[in-house]
């Protein structure tokens, strides 16, 4: 079995006053290429499906038709739902999405995949029947059969557990407690409350392929957070995992060896100071093989330094493709200056960095950390704090070089 394994999305997100949804529907459509070329069985959308947790009406459409999109050779697709998207929200269209073979995750019990719990049958009994004869239904490749803590795929001989952990916040933790009748235990730690949730999940693993799909941010050592969540340890992991399917920090990464844990990057560059190499990964059961397979649609988001008004033109010129960012370091601009650049097609943003003649005022760095230090030398050379996937990218590279030198 072939599983493709991609996540954020982040469907409706802007840059500034730029929209993304061209861009967002031109790498489903490679991805759905992807599949068709590598003739996968299972897409893999591990959270951050949206960008907000009330996406825009345009970005709720684009879903729909990349779950279908992804879905029409008769795959199964898997979207979970990160920390950016409302699950209920989410999966309100599950009814519909159950029949094509489309798994929206935002809880931890699937064991009514293919029905509804409201009393009567919705939608009624009849259309299920239709839908027993209809064409894309005869051209499944794969079969779901729901679980608590997941999906396991079927294909011929061939068995994959996939358990299914959304972001777990505290409110889901306490839902998903107080739906088994189960009191939340608040006198442990979050997290080992979550080290539970997944290991709940992750009981419906046997010797077949066993896959955890979760959204999270995992470190070898302490961190603060990322895009608001907490770091969490690697040693949360299962150990009968073969695969770990990650999503959240947008640099492909493979956070964890043993298990095999990996971040894929958004398909997207979606900050400027993000990786412009983005990829999906394709996972191969029988081969036990993990491959990236780069991705080329999305414009690319560059920084230019200029220190005049015609740089800045010639800059914008140069990278006509792209969304530019001006860091600019010289006299004031004229206000016709001003309205020309941002007129520009490429033109997205503009800062003013300092001056390079201006003083600079010593600070001793005896006592700050090397996180502190990278951001003042950011900062220092930009004129903007970095990112908090810059940071977070720094700290994995900072990891990286202690774990070659112990």
């Amino acid at each position: 079995m072939r599983i493709l394994h991609t996540a954020d999305l982040h469907l409706g997100k802007r840059l500034g006053k730029a929209t993304r949804l061209i861009e967002q529907c031109d790498v489903v459509k490679e991805i759905a290429d992807i599949a068709d070329e590598k003739d996968v069985d299972v897409i893999l959308i591990a959270g951050d499906i949206f960008d907000a947790a009330v996406p825009p009406s345009e970005a709720e459409r684009v879903f729909y038709k990349s779950m279908l999109t992804f879905a029409e050779r008769g795959r199964a697709v898997i979207a979970l739902a990160g920390n950016h998207d409302d699950e209920k929200r989410l999966c309100a269209a599950k009814p519909l999405a159950d029949l094509q073979g489309i798994v929206l995750a935002g809880e931890l019990d699937y064991t009514a995949f293919l029905s509804e719990g409201f009393g009567d049958t919705i939608p009624p009994a009849s259309l299920f029947e239709v839908a027993d004869a209809a064409e894309f239904l005869k051209k499944q490749r794969v079969k779901l059969i729901g679980r608590y803590g997941g999906i396991t795929v079927v294909k011929g001989e061939e068995r994959v557990n996939i358990a299914l952990v959304p972001y777990p916040s505290e409110a889901r933790i306490l839902r998903w407690a107080t739906d088994r009748g189960i009191a939340p235990d608040y006198t442990k730690e979050f997290v080992d409350r979550v080290r539970t949730v997944i290991d709940e999940a992750c009981s419906i693993f046997d010797d077949n392929y066993n896959i955890l799909c979760t959204h999270l941010f995992l470190t070898k050592s302490n961190a603060e957070a990322l895009g608001g969540l907490v770091a969490l340890p690697i040693d949360i992991l299962p150990s009968k995992a073969d695969y770990v399917a990650l999503g959240h920090v947008h640099k492909r990464y493979a956070v964890s060896k043993t298990p095999l844990a990996v971040y894929p990057g958004s398909p997207l560059q979606y900050a400027y100071d993000e990786t412009r190499d983005k990829s999906v990964t394709v996972v191969d059961t029988v081969s036990r093989s993990v491959t990236p397979v780069p991705l080329t649609s999305g414009k690319k988001l560059t920084e230019a330094q200029a220190g005049s008004f015609d740089g800045c033109m010639q800059k914008l010129d140069f990278y006509s493709g792209d969304y530019v960012r001006l860091l600019y370091s010289g006299e004031p601009l004229a206000k016709d200056e001003t309205a020309a650049i941002k007129a520009h097609p490429a033109f997205n943003d503009f800062v003013i960095t300092a001056s390079s003649t201006r003083a600079s005022k010593t600070i001793s760095r005896a006592n700050l950390s090397d996180d502190e230090i990278f951001n003042m030398y950011y900062k220092h050379r930009r004129g903007v704090e970095p990112s908090a996937e810059l940071k977070a990218a720094f700290k994995m590279l900072m990891e990286r070089g202690n774990d070659e030198t112990d």
